[in-house]
């Protein structure tokens, strides 16, 4: 289990409020300096750091989020026009997700830990009205599930049972079948999971529930807004949407591979009714109207779904197919030239999260991380078992044969001896 946190504990109270306002350009220059000690551009290009797309969709997303950014999005019924972008934004989302399913429904979140925040709540007071023998409530999923899983867990009091995937590093249906008990509520399974980059096997997901009078929660937050182009480009993509019976729920990330200015992400519904029945919390018990809102958040800005919707019209079906197919081409070059690294093992993989290992016990995974970010690249990755990860980038395409040469130097290194110490996966949502 892994001791480092995201969050920083090193908290200083020591900076104050300036007693008086920096010029625009003192403001910028200080921003600068600080942001300039961040990772280089090249190592974001191919992890998670960033999802940026193309330089010309950023222009197109800072322009519409500049028009709206100080509106408040929880009022949309005041805003005829800002309602209808979102109600266009969701649901181009509520139609890319549904597999072909009539009636999916969607909301805006501001993240993917919101959405999967969302479904565990909306399963949960399913559960209530549906399952009300169960006083103690519970999801059972595979252990590559994302942490953020856990923390919707702890607030909703919703146990996560968690139980080890199988030697391919996608869901042991066995252990999942046996896990299930009389407190069970609902299913957990990943397209892909974070971790490894591996689909779980979604139907048989599907069939479980339906069998058990389960939730299936589904989280394509990496997936959600690539594979339907991947899959119709003709890469094998495995059934992960609506179109599997016994989902119930998706939770899809605007600002990854759909390219959406952060924070931006959808949780999806198989129908009106268990959005409007479960999702929602109507107060009405207070002196004015009934609130209600999108999802956790009251008060939101307007910009990140304006961004969203804009990137979407101006990529297109069209642009996002030539996007997929960069990345896969992409994959495909670093898959061929790590694999032909003796000692590292590229993992099966399904759409753009590309992984490996090493297989020589005297390569050392970590050793090698350690190294690459002596030579400036910044790695994320796993440490069950210690495992290096690459996310595809359209524009990473320059730097793969630089990355390459770094990696098979390093690695020679290594095995001659050098010792580069233990170095740190980061990791982030």
């Amino acid at each position: 289990m892994s001791t480092v946190s995201l969050v920083s504990t090193d908290f200083k109270s020591d900076y104050f409020l300036p007693e008086k306002g920096l010029s625009g350009d003192a403001v910028r220059q200080h921003i600068d300096q600080m942001i300039a000690k961040d990772p280089p551009e090249r190592s974001g290009l191919m992890s998670i750091y960033c999802n940026r797309g193309l330089d010309e969709g950023h222009e197109v997303m800072l322009d519409a989020f500049s028009k709206v950014y100080k509106k408040n999005n929880l009022v949309t019924v005041l805003m005829p026009g800002m309602k209808q972008i979102e109600e266009e934004l969701l649901s181009m989302c509520a139609n890319l997700l549904s597999g072909g399913e009539k009636g999916i429904v969607a909301n805006i979140t501001a993240g993917g830990s919101e959405s999967i925040f969302c479904a565990i709540n909306t399963a949960r007071e399913w559960a209530r009205a549906t399952r009300p023998e169960v006083s103690a409530p519970e999801f059972v999923t595979p252990y590559s599930a994302h942490a953020a899983l856990n923390k919707a867990g702890h607030y909703l009091d919703v146990k996560i049972k968690r139980v080890p995937v199988g030697a391919d590093y996608r869901s042991d249906m066995k252990a999942i079948k046996a896990a299930i008990g009389p407190n069970t509520i609902g299913l957990y399974a990943s397209a892909p999971n974070w971790p490894y980059g591996t689909y779980d096997h979604i139907s048989e997901f599907g069939k479980l529930a339906l069998q058990d009078n389960l939730w299936l929660h589904v989280d394509a937050c990496v997936g959600g807004f690539v594979a339907p182009f991947v899959k119709k480009l003709g890469h094998p993509v495995p059934p992960w949407d609506f179109s599997v019976p016994g989902v119930m729920s998706i939770s899809a990330d605007l600002h990854k591979f759909a390219y959406a200015m952060k924070p931006a992400s959808v949780v999806a519904y198989r129908n009106l009714e268990l959005q409007q029945k479960y999702h929602y919390v109507k107060v009405t018990e207070w002196p004015t109207i009934e609130y209600s809102s999108q999802s956790v958040l009251g008060s939101r800005s307007a910009g990140p779904v304006a961004a969203a919707w804009a990137i979407m019209h101006f990529l297109g079906e069209e642009g996002y197919l030539r996007l997929a197919a960069q990345m896969m081409e992409a994959k495909k070059r670093l898959a061929t030239g790590i694999s032909a690294i003796v000692g590292l093992k590229v993992i099966d993989t399904e759409v753009t999260l590309l992984c490996y290992i090493s297989v020589d016990e005297k390569l050392s995974i970590m050793e090698v991380v350690a190294g690459m970010e002596q030579l400036g690249w910044v790695h994320f990755g796993t440490l069950e078992p210690p495992m290096i990860q690459l996310v595809m980038e359209p524009r990473a395409d320059p730097y793969i044969d630089g990355y390459l040469k770094d990696l098979a130097e390093i690695v020679r290194r290594i095995r001659q001896g050098e010792s580069f110490g233990q170095g740190d996966l980061h990791y982030t949502r």
